[in-house]
């Protein structure tokens, strides 16, 4: 059986206050950014977030859960612009749209929502589901959810840690972490709730293993169930429970027997989760014609084990241990958590084990924009663990060693407080960021044009850059290609009816896809940072514009795949038809880790109709002076 502290709020001032002025930081920063006033998809409402909202707008305004009256979402679409891009439903197999994200967040929204409803009716406002109260009550209201964490974090903490190791593990994860960011800034997105389920998970595992009551072991259930609805993936949670006291086979052994003690608790446990989950199931039911859907993309799914962990962790652009290195001190922590409280080591371990696993599962494993990683946030209730631990080593250790570490994490919530200010002012790139840029910025509370050069390009391959006009630049030609010179042993590739400037030009079809281009080494283009490539061809066909289903392309390679793909499609461009159309196409080279990676530059023919090429010139343009 676990041992715990008993202790009351007012035996533990220092900690409550500290919880009291933590919650008001969080509350008084919210305020002070007043993204509620926008009407694009900086406010509140938009993105990710319109998608895990947008149940309560067609549930209780329009009654079209099924999306089939797309013209009041499309008016929705136009007058507030949440997303670019409508992504957050697909058409599914029956006929209707199905949402994308489980409907959990809408459920925890919905009192806010309701709030928000009356108020619009009351103050004139548009009854839409979109308007200033329902924005504003958005903003305020996950603020709640924050309150209720950081209470029952606190009660949590006090079961097993002294008042002052449990201020100081409030104070690190509150202003050493993204917390700061993912609640008084992004509280709306999916973490910051999650943050307050796995604190309530937590407590209601502690009370019923002290005394196993009926009411625990249903609200432990619901609150997981809750928890999946919210996010699938963080029913590991339910770890927790689980391996609770485990550390070995004689305390696996007396778990077992107490699962088997108190069954019918632990199987009204499971019917509670079932219960919550049926919802979505239903909804499912519904409008996708199953059970059990996959609502994303066919893309967007799992690649197991933990492809990305490196990246997750480390990687310049979204590293956990980069954004939040005083992290460290809880993985490390794990050590003293073993040896002073193996008791709750399992599950802490196994739960944390597995939640790194999965967030480095995700091909998407920066998810989006954000601040650090960000999924990594509703698991610091469990890492809270692990870091009281190794903060009660550090304050029995030595003086001088005890000075330098609490010196040294003090210098990462500092760092932590002006990287969140960096990133709330757009000098922390949400998904962009590189190794050159990091050091660019680091430090700095301005950012300028040529430091903003390193940051990763965007992902729109269809995205144009156009070559400045300066007489600065110096011009060479990498490549030339007229297909006077025809390779004898493929005659069959040429055209000699049809030509742009000279005798010959070259057929782009099924059997040869890909015209003759340039792959070199960076290194062997440019020894610059930076360079503009410009690519120009002649093209001709006979069929229909639209029917032209040719690319220009250009594109670094970096580890192996393409790195600002960039193309001009050729069916986009309003071309004409039997005649020769000059195509061209200017790429500025972004910043590279690994110089000794192609440029590639070519056309590429992907569909049916054939295309004709020519005079193909590919020219670096570099600046006199960097």
């Amino acid at each position: 059986m676990i041992k715990v502290l008993s202790h009351s709020r007012f035996l533990n001032p220092v900690s409550f206050v500290t919880l009291v002025l933590l919650y008001l930081l969080i509350v008084t920063a919210r305020s002070l950014t007043p993204i509620w006033l926008h009407h694009d998809w900086l406010a509140p409402i938009s993105w990710d977030v319109f998608g895990y909202y947008l149940y309560l707008p067609a549930t209780f305004i329009h009654h079209d859960t099924g999306l089939h009256n797309f013209a009041w979402l499309q008016q929705v679409l136009d007058t507030y612009k949440p997303t670019i891009g409508f992504y957050q439903a697909y058409m599914g197999p029956a006929g209707d749209y199905v949402m994308k994200y489980p409907m959990g967040l809408a459920i925890l929204y919905s009192p806010f929502f309701f709030i928000a409803h009356a108020s619009a009716h009351l103050l004139g406002y548009a009854p839409d589901g979109f308007s200033l109260p329902y924005q504003v009550f958005m903003a305020f209201g996950p603020l709640v959810y924050t309150g209720i964490g950081l209470w029952f974090f606190r009660k949590v903490l006090l079961n097993f840690f002294s008042d002052g190791i449990t201020t100081l593990v409030m104070l690190i994860t509150v202003l050493g972490t993204n917390y700061l960011e993912l609640t008084a800034y992004n509280g709306i997105m999916p973490h910051n709730t999650l943050f307050m389920l796995f604190a309530l998970t937590v407590w209601l595992t502690i009370r019923w293993h002290e005394r196993q009551k009926w009411s625990t072991a249903i609200f432990l259930g619901l609150l997981i169930g809750i928890a999946m609805l919210v996010r699938p993936t963080s029913g590991l949670i339910v770890l927790v429970p689980l391996f609770w006291g485990v550390w070995n086979f004689r305390s696996l052994h007396e778990k077992m027997i107490l699962i088997r003690d108190h069954g019918l608790q632990v199987l009204a446990l499971i019917l509670a989760m079932i219960l919550v989950g049926s919802f979505q199931l239903i909804y499912w039911k519904i409008h996708a014609g199953s059970w059990i859907y996959y609502s994303y993309e066919k893309g967007e799914s799992l690649r197991w084990i933990a492809p990305y962990i490196k990246l997750v962790l480390f990687s310049y652009k979204k590293g956990w241990l980069l954004y939040t290195p005083v992290m460290i001190f809880a993985i490390i922590g794990f050590i003293p958590l073993f040896r002073k409280y193996r008791e709750i080591f399992g599950a802490a371990f196994l739960f944390i084990a597995m939640h790194l696993i999965v967030v480095a599962s995700w091909p998407t494993w920066w998810y989006g924009g954000s601040f650090s990683q960000r999924p990594m946030m509703e698991a610091y209730v469990v890492l809270a663990f692990p870091l009281g631990a190794m903060i009660g080593v550090l304050l029995n250790s030595k003086r001088r060693l005890r000075a330098i570490m609490f010196t040294l994490i003090l210098l990462l919530v500092a760092l932590n407080l002006f990287q969140s200010w960096q990133y709330t002012h757009y000098i922390i790139s949400p998904s962009q960021m590189t190794k050159g840029y990091y050091w660019a910025v680091f430090g700095k509370t301005n950012v300028t044009t040529k430091e903003t050069r390193l940051l990763e390009p965007s992902g729109d391959p269809s995205e144009r850059e156009w070559l400045p006009q300066s007489d600065r630049f110096t011009a060479r030609v990498l490549a030339q290609f007229d297909f006077e010179q025809a390779d004898p042993a493929k005659p069959g590739l040429y055209a000699k009816d049809t030509t742009g400037k000279g005798s010959q030009s070259m057929r782009l079809n099924a059997g040869n896809a890909f015209s003759p281009g340039i792959t070199l080494p960076y290194r062997n283009i440019s020894t610059r940072n930076f360079a503009w490539i410009q690519v120009c061809g002649s093209v001709y066909f006979t069929c229909k514009p639209e029917e032209v289903k040719c690319n220009l392309v250009v594109t670094c390679i970096q580890n192996g795949e393409a790195y600002k793909y960039r193309m001009i499609a050729l069916d986009k461009q309003n071309l004409q038809p039997g005649t020769w159309n000059r195509i061209c196409m200017d790429y500025m080279t972004p910043y590279l880790a690994h110089p000794g990676e192609p440029v590639q530059a070519y056309f590429w023919c992907y569909g049916e109709q054939e295309v004709l090429v020519d005079d193909i010139v590919i020219k670096l343009f570099e600046f006199g002076e960097e």
